[in-house]
């Protein structure tokens, strides 16, 4: 307490130089401890520091950029804790509430997915769980591919973040288990070619539905493709020995996550590419709704 009584004395400009240094959820803890701390840290000087240099140009480019003027630096940084569209809705943006870095989120439109403009493969349809105004949904196909890439100056500096595909299996579902899915993401330095391997992560995970209706579906699938599933992973099973397996993540909104890959980001700008892929099994599969890849912090 001696501290923060030292501080005290101090010209409320300054305590507020001070705070900018710290975290938002600093700031709000410190807001408690004296009246002219909690206006040091209200001060633009403070919530200035938190948001990232060009927010008016991201609020300007947005779906609220018609909504009232915000009218200091802290309702700015609050409002922009939620998430907001941009890029015509392609992408959504927000910030970390605790310690102001930045989350993008890529929809499936901004998504590489393979055939995904045949509507014999994949249908595209709004969703009440998503924050965007399409997902895709997997019709058919035997070749299943869905890329995407975000530069890394796009994102908070010298922070350590991962990328998660968001996605859902209908009870329809089928085929999306007899091979394991390939996970991948690779960071590169800008306008490099992608087919170099530094800096490259790989695992697989397999694609296990939980609904009501999974034992009928196995059913159906033993009478589709017999043991097909037993033999695939035999032939697998060298190749696969020393591999890393994921697990699937149910999330809050009633979506599922698996997570890509991480990395680190400096103050280069880098090219982050990320991969979900299953194109070895060359089976019939289809049941599963894509929403984006959500690139955030790890703690």
């Amino acid at each position: 307490m001696v501290a923060i009584s030292s501080i005290g004395v101090l010209p409320e400009d300054c305590v507020s130089a001070i705070l900018s240094l710290t975290t938002p959820s600093d700031a709000g803890k410190l807001a408690l401890v004296s009246s002219m701390f909690r206006s040091a840290a209200e001060s633009d000087v403070v919530w200035g520091r938190f948001l990232p240099e060009n927010y008016e140009e991201i609020v300007a480019a947005s779906e609220i950029s018609g909504e009232a003027p915000l009218s200091s630096k802290r309702e700015a940084f609050f409002r922009l804790c939620s998430p907001i569209l941009v890029e015509e809705g392609k992408k959504s943006f927000e910030l970390e509430k605790l310690s102001g870095k930045i989350i993008y989120m890529l929809s499936a439109r901004e998504l590489g997915i393979t055939w995904s403009s045949d509507p014999l493969c994949w249908s595209w349809k709004s969703h009440p769980q998503s924050k965007f105004p399409e997902v895709v949904e997997l019709r058919t196909v035997s070749w299943l591919e869905i890329k995407g890439e975000i530069r890394t100056k796009m994102l908070s500096p010298n922070t350590k973040y991962g990328a998660y595909l968001l996605f859902n299996i209908s009870e329809r579902a089928y085929g999306l288990d007899l091979m394991p899915t390939q996970l991948s993401l690779q960071l590169l330095p800008n306008n490099q070619p992608n087919n170099c391997n530094d800096n490259n992560s790989e695992a697989y995970v397999w694609l296990h539905r939980k609904h009501k209706h999974h034992e009928k579906n196995q059913s159906l699938e033993s009478l589709l493709y017999g043991n097909r599933r037993e033999r695939a992973s035999k032939l697998l099973q060298n190749h696969l020995e020393n591999k890393e397996f994921r697990v699937l993540s149910e999330r809050e909104d009633g979506w599922l996550e698996i997570e890509l890959g991480e990395f680190f980001t400096t103050q280069k700008d880098e090219q982050v590419h990320m991969s979900f892929m299953e194109t070895k099994g060359f089976q019939l599969k289809s049941g599963l709704l894509i929403q984006g890849i959500q690139i955030r912090p790890k703690h």
